[in-house]
């Protein structure tokens, strides 16, 4: 890989060591599900760069204010070494899609805005975290745009739009052409461009992005996981038989994560009890598909610091993604918080996700409602001990030779010297 091995290069008032990057992300701490925006961030730190996040008000997933925050102009606070700088947004993450797009229009603006006061230093590379493709606002104002830009594509724009619950009738055909356009325009605004999956290569490649500017950057978390043998406290608290099986899914209850396939694949399950914790949109649903099932316990969110305690209570730990073009090319971080983690992992989806745990013999998997998966379920929920400690095993190894925080940070370097090396030409 280009640039595999270098540190960044002095750039403006840098050193051949330290660089200041500005991190765009409109999610990150203490919100649910942003392990990786947040690794991202300590990663590059840990590498010795000054990194200055700029971020939203904490409100996802469910679209309100986090207690102990408040929507104003500006606000910052320090993450370890990681300076935070919050910038308003309006709130939300319903099933509206005029709401959706104010939400994300308003930390674009705000953002930006915070962007070009004195409180926030000017960078000399620019990092977004995308999506949503608006984040990357900041990072194309006029008065910005010197400055060597990088992103991270995590999902595809349009496509994670016009393929959600957000795509009524009115939102294709008034925002899908310019959704297209604003999007393309960001990966042109991007000197160079991190890919989380190969399939999300090919996406960019086939829409014209030159594939030198494309570096795999595969998302990775940072290693939280206490090994323990101590399965007595959660089947305790659900009242759960000795003999079964625990599989566990900790997340978004999004529509994209199609939980209520995944609850329906347990019916044949005899030995196998399925817990979903989180929160989201389509909390409700899973809850009313849930109560008639005696073997699905939906619980509450926990805090991002006591999952891996739940996960090491769990025989088997689930990442779960409806079936579409654009879900076959994601490959969400719950992945590789679950090899983290060293335990057997069940894939309800297709595509990327699914070849991994595959290749690495770690699991099943299987498209949602289909035989494969109700296969996928049993056959874990019937394996054997010693089974399913090897494809534990097998998980934790792969982990460690793909998904390290190590090895995750150094990318992220080599995406920003490649950024720097192509905006200098």
């Amino acid at each position: 890989m280009r640039g595999e091995g270098r540190r960044i290069p002095p750039h403006g008032q840098g050193s051949a060591s330290t660089v200041k990057i500005g991190f765009v992300t409109q999610w990150y701490p203490p919100e649910t599900g942003t392990a990786v925006p947040r690794a991202i961030a300590q990663g590059l730190g840990i590498l010795g760069h000054e990194v200055h996040v700029l971020t939203g008000i904490p409100n996802y997933p469910a679209g309100r204010v986090y207690e102990g925050y408040r929507v104003r102009p500006y606000s910052s606070e320090l993450d370890g070494d990681v300076t935070v700088h919050r910038a308003p947004l309006y709130p939300d993450h319903s099933r509206s899609s005029a709401r959706r797009m104010v939400n994300y229009l308003s930390f674009a603006v705000g953002a930006s805005a915070v962007s070009l006061t004195t409180r926030f230093p000017t960078p000399e590379v620019w990092l977004t975290y995308s999506s949503p493709a608006t984040a990357a606002l900041p990072a194309m104002l006029p008065r910005r745009r010197q400055r060597p830009h990088a992103m991270i594509i995590q999902d595809l724009w349009p496509d994670s739009v016009l393929g959600s619950a957000m795509a009524t009738g009115f939102v294709t055909r008034a925002l899908g052409r310019p959704l297209a356009a604003l999007s393309h325009a960001t990966y042109r605004s991007a000197d160079s461009i991190g890919v989380i999956s190969p399939g999300m290569r090919d996406v960019l490649v086939g829409r014209g992005i030159q594939p030198d500017r494309i570096l795999d950057t595969p998302n990775w978390v940072a290693d939280q996981h206490t090994p323990s043998d101590d399965r007595q406290d959660l089947r305790h608290r659900l009242q759960l038989r000795d003999e079964s099986k625990v599989f566990l899914y900790a997340g978004n209850f999004g529509e994209m994560q199609s939980l209520t396939t995944l609850i329906q694949a347990f019916d044949e399950a005899s030995h196998a009890d399925l817990v979903l914790i989180g929160d989201g949109m389509m909390r409700a649903e899973v809850e009313r598909v849930a109560a008639t099932r005696p073997n699905v316990h939906v619980l509450p969110p926990v805090p991002a610091d006591d999952v891996p305690t739940l996960q090491a209570a769990a025989d088997v730990l689930v990442v779960s993604l409806q079936d579409t073009p654009l879900m076959r090319v994601t490959m969400p971080s719950k992945l590789q918080s679950s090899m983290a983690a060293g335990k057997p992992i069940l894939v309800q989806g297709a595509g990327d996700v699914a070849a991994v745990v595959e290749r690495a013999r770690c699991g099943a998997a299987g498209p949602p409602g289909s035989t494969e998966l109700r296969r996928a379920v049993q056959g874990l929920a019937s394996a054997e001990a010693s089974a399913l400690g090897e494809m534990a095993r097998r998980a934790r190894d792969w982990y460690e030779a793909h998904y390290s925080a190590a090895s995750g940070a150094a990318r992220v370097e080599n995406l920003l010297i490649h950024a720097i090396e192509e905006h200098t030409r």
